[in-house]
């Protein structure tokens, strides 16, 4: 098991938990040093706080970018779901095309297909329901594509034909473009430099309410829990399975619902 994977597998509170509980230290840390400098001539607190503010400016834009990321691989799994949903849809008019028993035994691989993608969505922190799903579409890939071929026979046309094959071969692709989406979520090394610079940041802040005696001890806890309160967010939408914002699954269900209808006599 790799970094990466590991650190996707714990739970995103308890490391925003974490966050916060080293920006807290950090604080202290930097409210203790600062203290300690209160003599310490205009001319070096002035660069303190510069420094504080240009750390302050790299972490909001490694925010900044680092969020936009998030929420760009969480609309791409979105679409996804939704391309998905359009495939499923398609192979299922166009069997209709064709006489029985292909149209009923194609609808039926189908809807059992799209049960297992709506299984894919909704297994939330449950590697072996997820993993169960993934190779019963595989399974149904083939079965699919058998019925495909069954439909190729001298009395049908080439169009109708062409355009089975075309339908089953998007939504056969579609199933790995899927997969790859769940697993591209940020690496862990990128939210751990976050990490480390809102830390750099909160200690120079916090020195510089230090040795100016003012206190601030609260405002700027405040101030780190805020800054931990975004880590958490993205690290929620980035953990398209583990997260509290999911994708869900409406779409598929709408077309799993409409292939039950069809298939009704």
């Amino acid at each position: 098991m790799n970094f990466e994977f590991a650190f996707y597998q714990i739970d995103h509170r308890l490391i925003a938990l974490a966050m916060v509980a080293v920006l807290a230290i950090a604080c202290e840390l930097g409210f203790r040093t600062g203290s300690r400098k209160r003599e310490a001539s205009e001319q070096f607190r002035s660069l303190m706080n510069g420094i504080g503010a240009a750390t302050f400016g790299l972490l909001g834009l490694l925010l900044g970018f680092t969020l936009a990321m998030a929420i760009g691989r969480w609309d791409a799994r979105h679409n996804v779901v939704v391309a998905e949903s359009n495939a499923i849809g398609t192979l299922s008019l166009r069997a209709g095309l064709f006489d029985q028993p292909i149209r009923d035994e194609l609808r039926a691989s189908l809807h059992e297909y799209t049960g297992a993608r709506v299984v894919l969505a909704n297994s939330v922190d449950d590697r072996d329901a997820w993993r169960d799903a993934k190779q019963t579409s595989e399974a149904l890939h083939g079965k699919i594509w058998s019925m495909v071929e069954q439909a190729g026979t001298r009395e049908t046309s080439n169009a109708k034909l062409s355009s089975l094959i075309t339908a089953a071969n998007e939504l056969i692709d579609l199933h790995e473009l899927r997969i790859a989406s769940v697993e591209n979520f940020l690496p862990a090394s990128l939210l751990l430099i976050l990490l480390g610079v809102a830390a750099v940041a909160i200690y120079f802040l916090a020195w510089s309410f230090g040795a100016a005696g003012d206190g601030g001890r609260v405002a700027i806890l405040l101030l780190g829990l805020l800054i931990g309160t975004v880590l958490f967010l993205i690290m929620d939408v980035n953990r398209p399975q583990r997260g509290t914002f999911q994708m869900g699954a409406a779409t598929l269900e709408r077309v799993r619902d409409s292939i039950s209808e069809s298939a009704t006599p």
